[in-house]
């Protein structure tokens, strides 16, 4: 476990530690495996100010250090195959929309880069041609929304922020595939324009894997297809039509097979499942065997697949090999930590799969750059490649273990349970954080919760804390995974109670003092418990859903209801009344705090404001708070701070607790 430098603070984490927390995203490694780069991701920003992101870069066995620098936001780097330069997408000239800009790099660092004028749109990925000739460029359309993983926001014109009124009109905004030739800066589009591509694959050379649909809205990504692009001639074939989602498309280095993931899956860019390869000349389908969810894939020089996944509550990376009888798999590493971000496992290697790196996080461990290292005789280990965080390293004054335990129909579910360091007594509060997706997983994390460190900060201040992964997460195969389809609400709960009644049994947790607080689905399943579960004394959903109805025709995200609700918003005996939390407030008693930010094009606010004033006409002690300007979920350092604060707050009050430094 990394520990505090001398001389930092060493009392328990506060919510301003927290909010000054800096993550690690988009790990990249050079051909050689010599450079190695990542965006590293701002505290929390002032009110009024944009988010900040810089790149960082490692040479040798040098620790890594800033490449870029200024205002905006700096993200999505890219080594050339030389690495003589370095692409990336910044929105330093208009907050909120990145532009392409390229900087030379050398032994002292990177020159001031020079940005790539003719491309339109806001830049979402880059992959440079093997020779260096040019760039492959995935945009969005300004206009177009920005998806969860940005914030459930839209990519506002310059012209449209200062308006007095705003037309829609559909499919009007597409996301697209642009060459931009060097050194000209010349760009031409290669996508059709009757499709909107979603995600791309390349090797540099030969045809251009996509994800694309014929829908351009959010709602469109769940029903995409997997096609080739040629660069050349500017057309696209479609070469395979999953059954569920798609993600991570791969083209092999001879151009002649493509590597991509498909699963049932909630969230857009969050997928995580099975891994096909496409033979492109016979159409031939092949599917290896492997017990980890995989989120990324990518080919090696050899022909070898790198692989990053979930596994429970665990992430894990290795590769796979051709063999005589058929794919070998080889994992390198496994274990309770996190590769990437909260939900979004990642991690890279180089060309020839030598250099293995990503943003590694854990218990106690907060968010690094790490590459993979193995001395003789010992276990893989990280090691870090940056020293961002080293003041909040090991101050969790927590207790992290795995939770199992048997839901009502006998199937076994996993979770992390937190709790007190020492000096405590049980029967403890209980508080039950569900994760967002609900095809997601909680994996060990620094700062683990519903939003921004919460559960440690709970579990500081004396409670229990379960972050359970019931049925429907990922991390335990398709079937698992599946499992709440047609379902929400339904088997998903009965776990979590479960795991409620199993912390009792046990001895650890006093169930007259359960609480449940989530984001996003968690935020849904805290406002069902609350209404439907007499398990809980009190509940907050953050940005969730509280009417399925309402949801449909207001979210960016229509498609997903009718996948995992099975149903129609219309047909009023179905599933969009009956699993929304708001036709059963009536008989809710569970004192509910909603939290929700007003620019959330996901979860509407409305969302809130209907299980809001449902509550308060049966007389359900409740409260509803606004963040002006946040998306889905709320990032300003004022808001991460309030958050926090109402978080320990309510609970304190409902689950009779004290919060240490507050008042009696």
């Amino acid at each position: 476990m990394a520990h505090p430098e001398p001389g930092a603070p060493s009392g328990p984490l506060t919510p301003a530690d927290l909010a000054a927390l800096r993550s690690v995203t988009d790990p990249q490694v050079s051909r050689d495996g010599l450079l190695r780069a990542c965006v590293v991701q701002g505290p929390a920003p002032e009110r009024g100010e944009p988010a900040r992101s810089a790149i960082w870069l490692a040479r040798g066995d040098e620790p890594a250090a800033p490449v870029t620098s200024g205002a905006g936001a700096d993200q999505a780097p890219r080594i050339s195959p030389s690495g003589r330069f370095l692409a990336f997408a910044s929105d330093r000239e208009q907050p909120g929309l990145w532009r392409l800009y390229i900087a030379p790099l050398d032994a002292h660092g990177t020159n001031e880069p020079w940005k790539i004028d003719a491309v339109p749109g806001v830049v979402e990925d880059i992959v440079w041609a093997a020779d260096e000739s040019g760039l492959v460029v995935l945009t969005a359309d300004e206009g177009s929304d920005a998806g969860n993983i940005r914030g459930g926001t839209r990519f506002v014109p310059p012209e449209e922020a200062g308006a007095s009124f705003l037309v829609r009109r559909p499919a009007t905004v597409r996301r697209r595939v642009h060459w931009v030739r060097l050194p000209s800066g010349t760009v031409r589009q290669v996508s059709p324009d009757d499709r909107t591509v979603w995600e791309i694959g390349w090797a540099g050379q030969g045809p251009l894997a996509a994800v694309v649909s014929a829908d351009p809205t959010e709602s469109g990504w769940y029903d995409a297809e997997l096609a080739t692009i040629d660069l050349a001639d500017a057309t696209a074939k479609i070469v395979y039509t999953p059954s569920w989602q798609l993600q991570s498309p791969a083209v092999s280095p001879d151009g002649r097979s493509i590597a991509f993931l498909e699963a049932p899956q909630s969230d857009r860019a969050l997928l995580a499942g099975s891994l096909t390869i496409l033979d492109l000349d016979t159409g031939t389908v092949t599917r290896p065997e492997h017990e980890a969810d995989l989120t990324r894939v990518r080919w090696t020089a050899d022909g070898r697949l790198f692989w990053v996944g979930v596994a429970s509550v665990e992430t894990a990376c290795g590769f796979f090999r051709p063999a005589e009888t058929g794919w070998q798999l080889d994992q390198r590493w496994r274990g309770l930590g996190t590769l990437g971000r909260t939900y979004l496992t990642a991690a890279t290697c180089s060309l020839d799969g030598t250099t293995i790196v990503a943003g590694f996080q854990a218990h106690n461990e907060p968010p690094e750059l790490r590459q993979l290292g193995q001395r003789s005789g010992e276990p893989p280990h990280w090691r870090a490649l940056t020293s961002l965080n080293t003041a909040l390293a090991g101050r969790a004054k927590v207790r992290e273990s795995v939770h199992k335990w048997k839901s009502s129909d006998g199937v076994e579910i996993e979770g992390i349970l937190l709790l007190p360091e020492s000096g405590y007594e049980t029967p403890l509060p209980l508080v039950v954080v569900p994760h967002g997706g609900p095809t997601n997983a909680t994996t060990s994390v620094f700062a683990a919760g519903a939003h921004r460190g919460d559960g440690i900060l709970l579990a500081q201040a004396g409670c229990a804390v379960l972050l359970p992964n019931p049925r429907g997460s990922t991390g335990r195969g398709r079937e698992f995974m599946a499992a709440n389809l047609g379902d929400m609400g339904g088997g998903d709960l009965r776990d979590l109670e479960s795991g409620v009644d199993s912390l009792a049994a046990a001895g650890i947790a006093d169930p007259a003092r359960a609480g449940i607080v989530g984001i996003s689905y968690g935020g849904f399943m805290s406002a069902w418990a609350a209404a439907c579960s007499d398990r809980f004394a009190a509940a907050i959903p953050i940005s969730g859903i509280t009417d399925w109805l309402s949801f449909h025709h207001t979210s960016n995200l229509g498609r997903f209801d009718e996948i995992y609700l099975d149903g129609t918003p219309y047909d009023p005996s179905g599933p969009y009344l009956d699993r929304s939390p708001v036709f059963h407030a009536a008989k809710c008693r569970t004192p509910t705090l909603l939290l929700h930010g007003d620019a959330d094009l996901a979860c509407p606010v409305t969302q809130a404001q209907e299980f809001y004033q449902a509550l308060a006409a049966v007389g359900c002690e409740t409260e509803f708070v606004t963040y002006k300007g946040a998306g889905h979920g709320m990032t300003e350092r004022e808001h991460v701070l309030d958050v926090a604060e109402r978080i320990l707050g309510w609970f304190s009050r409902h689950l009779g607790f004290p919060v240490p430094g507050s008042t009696p």
